[in-house]
Formats: C-alpha cells, structure tokens, sequence
C-alpha cells in the first residue's frame, strides 16, 4: 500500500506573531503524517527539531521535569503560553478594531481576515461576538451596515449570509448592466450601416465614371464677376468698377449677371433680340 510522503513544514521564525500559524501547520503535518500515532516523546522530539536550534534554549527555559519534557500536548501547551504571552493584546485589539473591507475585498475575505486577527486580541467566549461587531461595521456598503445593526437577533452567521446575498445581486446587476450597454452599442453600430445603406441606394448610381473635363476645370475656376478663367484677384477683376449692362448695377458683367434668366433680350431701340456682352 502505498503512502503519502508528508513534508514537514518550514522551521519556525521565532516571531511571537507567527506561532499560531505555524503550529497549527506542525498539527497537520502531525496528522497527515500519521506522528500523532507514536511516542509522545517521539512527537515532542519531531517538534523541537522542526522548528530550529533555538527551540532547544526556549525547553530548557520552561523548567519542565523529565516527564513534562516527554508529553506532547504538555511541551505544546507552554510552547503557546511562551510566545502568546509575548504577544501585545492592546496592540492586537487595536489592529483589529480598526480593520475595514478594503476596495475590492470579497465578503468571504474579509470575514476570514477579521477571524486571523481576533484570534490573537484574546477574546475567548466573545469571539464571534466581537467578529460579528466588527463585520457589521467595517462593511464598505454602509447601507446594508445600517440594515444588520437594526437587527436585535443579529449573529455572525446571518450577518455573513445577508453580505454574500448583497454581493452576489451587485455582481449580478454589474453582469446585466455590461450586457446591456453591450447590446446598446451593437445595436446602434447596426442602426449606423442600414442608414449608410439606405442613404446609398437612394442616391443615383451614375451610368459611367465621371471624368473632370478641362470645360468643368475652367468653369470652377471661372471668376463670378466677369467670367475669367485665368485666376487672378479681386482687386485685379476687370469687373470690380464696372456697372451691368443687363441689371445696372456695379461690380460685374453682363454675361455673369445672376439677375438675368437668359442671356438673349430685346432691344429697346431697335426691337431685336440681342446677346448682351461686356
């Protein structure tokens, strides 16, 4: 039959801070690798060698009797008492009082940070207690704060329960919401082509591609007060101080004349039509 190699966890910091953790490491590994099933003195001799050279100063200062020096959970017990006792409570408390649900802190997570930090303020039977009041008023939805503390029943796990329900609606409402402006944006992307399609077909396709003619050149450069195609200025028109022979007024010809509807009148002297030109 074939067995798990259990490794054994990293050798111990000696940072008061870090033992409950790393015991609770060493506890695992003592089960998984099945430790728990041998000699007490065994188990306290895997213990001290896990956790490094300074573990055997730490047992000698703990004054144990030969027999207290051979019984795990003895051994364990003042190895707790030790570092815990070196532990700053008001500091803990403190840090822990003044924790909040950080930006982008999910309910779950911040339940779990909040349950790290009181296990070392010392709480004992007011544990959950003091989880649940710290939960409640370090929510970021201050609303849903408000709605829990009117709550004179409230517990731990209700609090929990009503957090996850309001941030599982959140995500789902933000799901809706970028599914929508999704489907808006595609459906005036799509509205945008049919009009582009639309405002194409009505328009007449020309039967032969259109060639500029050196007569539709000329005619876009002509001059509109007296009809040169050269180009030149406004003070050098020839028609800048001459008066119209067809609507009498100065400042072009006759053949540019926008007054006249054709270019052919009849004379008042001779009684013929004429072509007016300037």
């Amino acid at each position: 039959m074939n067995q798990f190699q259990v490794t054994p966890p990293e050798k111990f910091t000696f940072r008061a801070e870090d033992w409950t953790k790393w015991i609770k490491r060493f506890e695992r590994f003592r089960i998984a690798s099945g430790l728990e099933t041998q000699a007490d003195e065994n188990q306290v001799n895997t213990l001290i060698y896990t956790m490094g050279d300074e573990a055997e100063d730490i047992l000698v200062s703990l004054h144990l009797t030969p027999q207290e020096a051979s019984e795990y959970e003895t051994v364990k017990g003042r190895l707790d008492a030790h570092f815990v006792a070196r532990r700053n409570i008001i500091f803990e408390r403190a840090k822990f009082n003044q924790r909040q649900q950080e930006t982008g802190e999910s309910i779950d997570g911040f339940h779990t940070a909040l349950h790290c930090l009181a296990e070392y303020c010392g709480y004992g039977t007011l544990h959950d207690e003091m989880v649940r009041d710290r939960f409640v008023v370090g929510l970021r939805d201050k609303r849903l704060s408000e709605q829990l503390q009117m709550d004179a029943e409230l517990t731990l796990e209700k609090a929990l329960n009503r957090a996850r329900q309001s941030e599982l609606v959140k995500k789902q409402q933000e799901m809706l919401f970028i599914a929508n402006f999704k489907s808006d944006i595609a459906g005036a992307q799509l509205d945008r082509v049919h009009a582009s399609g639309s405002a194409r077909s009505r328009q007449p396709k020309a039967p032969h591609k259109y060639v500029v003619t050196k007569a539709t050149q000329d005619k876009k450069a002509q001059c509109r007060r007296c009809g040169d195609t050269k180009g030149h200025s406004m003070q050098q028109c020839p028609a800048r101080e001459a008066a119209c022979n067809y609507c009498g007024k100065k400042g072009h010809f006759a053949r540019v004349c926008r007054n006249k509807k054709n270019m052919s009148s009849e004379c008042w002297v001779c009684n013929r039509k004429h072509t007016y030109r300037q």
